[in-house]
């Protein structure tokens, strides 16, 4: 399914905001002509494939739902934090002193985020599920304290946690439920490359190059991913780490998906910081460390395909510049791709090529 929203007033405001997706339209929305077939529409907070959305945004609503789960917090005010059409939505909820966090997620997938967020409370510092709705869809949690590290990025608000206990985070994650799995990056790069060439043709022939460069990641699924670890996801105190959020896609993933999303993160984010070199300096020294647990071409191959996955960002948030921002982060996925054909290169000249006088 893909889609764009339309925001009023140039942010999400939860109320009137128009969503258009095309591919799996779902039921139950309007239905017109569209270049492409036809397009589904509709007005948020009626999100078909999210029937609890709109009473996540009611207050009168959240204060039943929380007295329903034995809490003494009395919400007096709701607002939209982040929005996927289709697939979930974070509102934050004002309750006196302390703030709580709603997941708005299909009702087949409520159940296991909030297992997961009950799992991982006992192993690392992640916020705890209160509860759940499953006829709404909806998981419960605290806040943690602590500003999420890109804020501090992008202000250059230094020092940051080290590098090392940034990469240590998803190492010290425990095995999950088996029935738990995080995608690679590598198999969700077909349908995101199908959407990009759709949205700029005349790239089509690069974006094929880069899938056939990228292929396919030969490795098992056996290790513990956080399945979307990027800078947002890390709440912070200067340099001390506070704890992991947003584990909805926590499970089963391969060697270098977390430390891939991470490096793909990173490099996008520097361009508007305060202080881009530090910010490259940081994913330099990640990048280090992950050579040395990683297979390092696998991890920038990965890397390339996970910047084409964040390359749809533009079109998706109607950025006035997306053209020129999705050209820009193609850009970076074949310098990604060109460092990992580099490095094989080197990895097949012999020891004695470097005396050469050819060499």
């Amino acid at each position: 399914m893909r889609y764009r929203v339309s925001a009023n007033g140039g942010g999400l405001s939860g109320s009137n905001d128009i969503v258009a997706v095309i591919g799996e339209v779902p039921e139950e929305v309007s239905v017109v002509a569209g270049l492409d077939g036809e397009v589904g529409v509709w007005v948020l907070p009626d999100d078909p494939l999210l029937p609890g959305l709109r009473s996540a945004l009611d207050v009168p609503t959240v204060r039943k739902l929380l007295v329903d789960l034995g809490s003494s917090e009395e919400a007096s005010a709701t607002r939209l934090r982040a929005y996927r059409p289709g697939r979930r939505a974070v509102i934050q909820v004002d309750a006196g002193a302390s703030s709580l966090f709603l997941k708005v997620n299909r009702r087949s997938h409520v159940e296991a985020l909030h297992a997961k967020h009950r799992f991982l409370a006992d192993h690392i510092p992640v916020p705890d599920s209160l509860g759940l709705s499953p006829d709404l869809g909806i998981v419960v949690m605290r806040a943690l304290p602590g500003a999420d590290l890109r804020a501090g990025l992008r202000n250059g608000h230094q020092p940051f946690p080290k590098p090392e206990a940034l990469a240590s985070i998803t190492a010290s994650l425990p095995d999950p439920d088996p029935e738990w799995r995080s995608w690679s990056p590598e198999e969700t790069l077909a349908g995101i490359v199908d959407l990009l060439g759709r949205l700029l043709p005349e790239e089509e022939g690069r974006l094929q190059y880069l899938v056939d460069e990228i292929g396919e990641d030969p490795g098992r699924r056996e290790v513990a991913v956080h399945g979307d670890f990027h800078e947002a996801q890390i709440l912070t105190n200067g340099p001390d780490l506070i704890g992991l959020i947003d584990v909805d896609t926590f499970g089963w993933g391969r060697a270098g998906d977390d430390a891939a999303t991470m490096l793909a993160h990173l490099h996008l984010l520097a361009p508007g910081c305060r202080d881009p070199r530090a910010v490259i300096e940081l994913a330099r020294s990640l990048n280090r460390i992950w050579d040395a647990s990683c297979d390092p071409i696998r991890l920038r191959l990965k890397t390339a395909a996970h910047v084409l996955g964040l390359a749809t960002g533009p079109f998706r948030v109607q950025s006035e510049s997306w053209p020129e921002e999705t050209r820009y982060r193609i850009d970076v996925a074949e310098q990604w791709v060109d460092s990992a054909r580099r490095l094989h290169e080197r990895s097949l000249t012999p020891v004695s090529a470097s005396s050469h006088p050819d060499a």
